[in-house]
């Protein structure tokens, strides 16, 4: 069976420490140990880090150990060489909640860069504009500019209408449009987008 979620560890440093006698042979000699750092994944993507295990070999009799198995003698030399030369976490550790928070960041700015374009475009209208308004029956629909003048604004309207506001581009086809013209003063354009129920968005090509 394959899991989609949980931990994996990946080695983020090497080293080794001198001058250690070795549990198991007796040795004075040297270890050399990695340091990994685990990580909850989903869909084998990292989330955030969960810790790190430390693993040390004996450099004579090839013993393996968990640092924190060790005698403390050889784990306060080990962590006096972290303090001197610390691992760090990658940051690739964090890709999830990185892409999440670019996501939320990318959100809110195409919102913000939505609602100046819309106050924009409400103030310097053109032919060929979308109107994306809230309908008088609480559904959605689109209008599309075909003139504008020095004081007003006419639209075609769209003859359907959609409930969800995120499906609003599937009604969006010209073959929807009546061929009945409405014309609003600029200044209704304005007001519609400043409550932003009425007018919600407006698109230009």
């Amino acid at each position: 069976m394959i899991f989609f979620y949980g931990t994996k560890a990946s080695t983020i440093k090497n080293g080794i420490i001198n001058n250690v006698t070795c549990p198991h042979c007796d040795t004075n000699t040297g270890m050399n140990y990695s340091i990994f750092g685990k990580y909850a994944h989903l869909y084998w993507i990292p989330i955030f880090p969960v810790g790190k295990v430390k693993i040390l070999e004996c450099k004579n009799c090839k013993s393996t150990y968990e640092l924190k198995k060790l005698p403390e003698s050889i784990q306060q030399k080990f962590n006096k060489e972290q303090e001197q030369n610390p691992s760090k976490t990658p940051i690739h550790h964090f890709a999830l909640l990185i892409i999440i928070g670019l996501g939320v960041i990318f959100g809110f700015y195409s919102s913000f860069k939505s609602d100046s374009d819309s106050k924009e475009f409400a103030e310097n209208p053109k032919v060929g504009d979308v109107y994306f308004e809230t309908t008088s029956t609480g559904k959605y629909s689109t209008s599309k500019v075909t003139k504008v003048t020095t004081d007003s604004v006419f639209v075609l309207v769209n003859n359907m209408e959609i409930d969800k506001k995120s499906n609003v581009y599937k009604i969006n086809t010209n073959s929807n449009f009546t061929t009945n013209t409405y014309g609003y003063s600029r200044k209704q354009i304005i007001d519609f987008v400043k409550d932003g129920k009425t007018i919600y968005e407006i698109q230009r090509k």
